[in-house]
């Protein structure tokens, strides 16, 4: 009845997968774990690759296809007809966790749980990830459900496979980002609504400040060729996203090359913020506007 997949890079999956693997069991319906490593180093490949466990699959490839191809092949590879996606760098805060996702099981369901951060800060170099994530990322239900399908993300949700396989994540964006973005909108083209519940898993797996400032100029690379897209479709999917819709405002004022200058002077005195002690949110927003900007 249910295949949970989950793409992994670089990241020990055991405690993840056992505590899984036991809720599943419980549940007395068929089920199957799948990991496909996305050409992780070796160390995480070889940890990953012992685990042992009655209806558990592991997929070594041998070379990074990026997260909607690893996305695709895992649904290409399920056996059964509802998908549980998730991040890798998760850990299951409810018993009830898989339990929770079986009542949803039906046909042209898409259901996203949710995520959730720890309550002890990181170390300081984490910190902006943790920051970020829990004031922009970690929203309840019935803030999730005032735009439901626009802010979708990959790290925890439910899917018909059969819808699954008419709609598929784009691989023309590679690198990092927004993916999920896309699919969503996508969803949303086809009258496909996402239901939301509360069923979040905590995202355990912070990437210091340095690699998310990097991975978020990436995800803004992939924004842009999103934007240019949907935009020749319907102007209307410029209400997806509250940077695409300040990037339009001052498109139409004409200030976004003088935005993009301003930016490039001040970059240096803003990254030295974000990967400081005490990084500004405020300062985050003017960072991947000045970026979008830019491009």
């Amino acid at each position: 009845m249910l295949s949970i997949c989950i793409p992994i890079y670089n990241f020990e999956v055991s405690n993840l997968v056992h505590c899984l693997h036991r809720q599943a069991t419980q549940t007395g319906l068929p089920f199957e774990i799948l990991l496909m490593d996305d050409a992780s180093e070796e160390y995480f490949t070889n940890r990953n690759e012992a685990i042992c466990l009655p209806f558990l699959r592991f997929i070594r490839l041998p070379e990074n296809i990026g997260r909607s191809r690893i996305r695709n092949r895992l649904a290409q590879e399920a056996q059964y007809p509802y998908l549980i996606f998730m991040d890798c760098d998760s850990a299951v805060p409810s018993e009830n966790y898989i339990s929770n996702y079986i009542s949803y099981c039906q046909p042209n369901i898409v259901c996203y749980g949710g995520r959730i951060y720890e309550e002890q800060k990181p170390d300081p170099q984490k910190y902006l990830r943790w920051k970020y994530g829990r004031a922009r990322e970690s929203q309840p239900v019935a803030e999730r459900l005032k735009n439901p399908n626009h802010g979708f993300e990959t790290n925890n949700f439910l899917i018909d496979r059969s819808l699954f396989e008419k709609i598929r994540f784009d691989e023309s964006l590679d690198g990092y980002g927004h993916e999920d973005t896309l699919f969503g909108l996508q969803l949303l083209a086809a009258g496909i609504p996402i239901q939301h519940i509360d069923n979040p898993l905590i995202h355990i797996g912070l990437e210091d400040a340095e690699t998310f400032l990097r991975k978020t100029e990436s995800g803004i690379r992939n924004l842009k060729k999103i934007n240019d897209l949907l935009l020749q479709q319907d102007p209307v999917y410029i209400d997806h996203s509250r940077l695409v819709r300040t990037k339009a405002a001052l498109d139409q004022l004409k200030l976004s090359a003088l935005t993009a200058i301003i930016f490039s002077l001040f970059k240096p005195l803003i990254r030295k913020n974000l990967l400081g002690k005490y990084p500004s949110l405020f300062l985050f927003d003017l960072y991947k506007l000045g970026n979008f900007c830019g491009l």
